[in-house]
């Protein structure tokens, strides 16, 4: 792989020392440049795409609280993408170690990141990425989960009344733009008090507060989006209170009223789509129960 680089930077007239394969935490494959620049490479059709997708968004939305776009092209069966190293820790390394001031000023540049990446122009993503008929989709989703809750014995016949019933009720109204779709610790890199926002391979089109499927799941579940090397620093209890502070700072996005049926419809058909993914029976029956409720 290294020689496949060392093309490419020399295709790039990029001079270089060390290259350094990154060690986690990445769908492609990932190598620093001096600690200067990053490179993702992949020659699977499936994360060329969402190579692609990337390249797309750092072209169009140069924003300053992303890395710094540098070039991107084709070397041999793959393509890559070359951009500026981010300086800094992931929010979930050093949250334990912040007080309630830095943390509160954290979630304040989190809505600001999020609410300016949500306003940018969409008209240059592939309409693949954009979801506007919102009721279709999380139907057409929900209706998938119900095949296979079917098929393992489950009492599902709830979720087909609220799909008729309760799901075109509330997502009725969408504010739609451009969404981040990754918002957790492990994407925020903290940097003497400032963050930035790495990895943009999941965003896509679709209601702003399709945001909180992420970051209200982190909130709940702290440990969930951690790299095992952060694990044990997870404490809930420092958790508890971003959601709060973050619905202060972002109430544009909080506005429609059914938005707590919203988020957890979202967190419910993420999760019970990984609990039939690991056929966890008791996973699965505790997330319809609450469900239920």
């Amino acid at each position: 792989m290294e020689d496949v680089i060392n093309e490419v930077l020399k295709k790039e007239n990029i001079p270089y020392g060390k290259i350094i394969k990154a060690t986690s935490g990445f769908t492609n494959l990932v190598y620093f440049i001096d600690d200067k620049l990053v490179i993702k490479m992949s020659k699977d059709e499936n994360t060329k795409k969402k190579i692609d997708k990337e390249i797309s968004i750092y072209k169009n939305v140069m924003l300053d609280f992303m890395p710094k776009y540098i070039t991107s092209g084709k070397m041999q069966d793959y393509t890559y993408l070359i951009i500026s190293k981010v300086k800094g820790d992931s929010l979930y390394s050093i949250w334990h170690k912040l007080s309630d001031n830095e943390r509160q000023n954290c979630v304040k540049q989190i809505a600001n990141i999020l609410k300016v990446f949500n306003s940018q122009n969409t008209e240059f993503l592939d309409e693949e990425y954009k979801d506007y008929d919102w009721v279709e989709c999380l139907s057409n989703e929900l209706k998938s989960k119900i095949e296979s809750l079917a098929l393992m014995g489950c009492d599902i016949s709830f979720l087909k009344d609220y799909i008729v019933e309760q799901l075109p009720l509330i997502l009725a109204e969408n504010d739609y733009g451009l969404v981040y779709n990754d918002a957790h610790f492990d994407n925020f890199i903290y940097n003497n008090g400032t963050l930035k926002l790495i990895d943009f391979d999941r965003v896509r089109v679709c209601p702003i507060d399709f945001e909180m499927l992420i970051f209200k799941t982190m909130c709940d579940i702290p440990s969930k989006f951690a790299s095992e090397a952060d694990e044990d620093n997870i404490n809930n209890e420092d958790y508890k209170d971003i959601f709060e502070w973050f619905k202060n700072e972002y109430p544009e996005m909080f506005k429609n009223q059914y938005i707590d049926q919203r988020i957890s419809l979202y967190q419910f058909n993420y999760l019970i789509g990984q609990a039939i993914k690991c056929n966890d029976k008791e996973w699965i029956n505790n997330l319809l129960n609450k469900f239920k409720i």
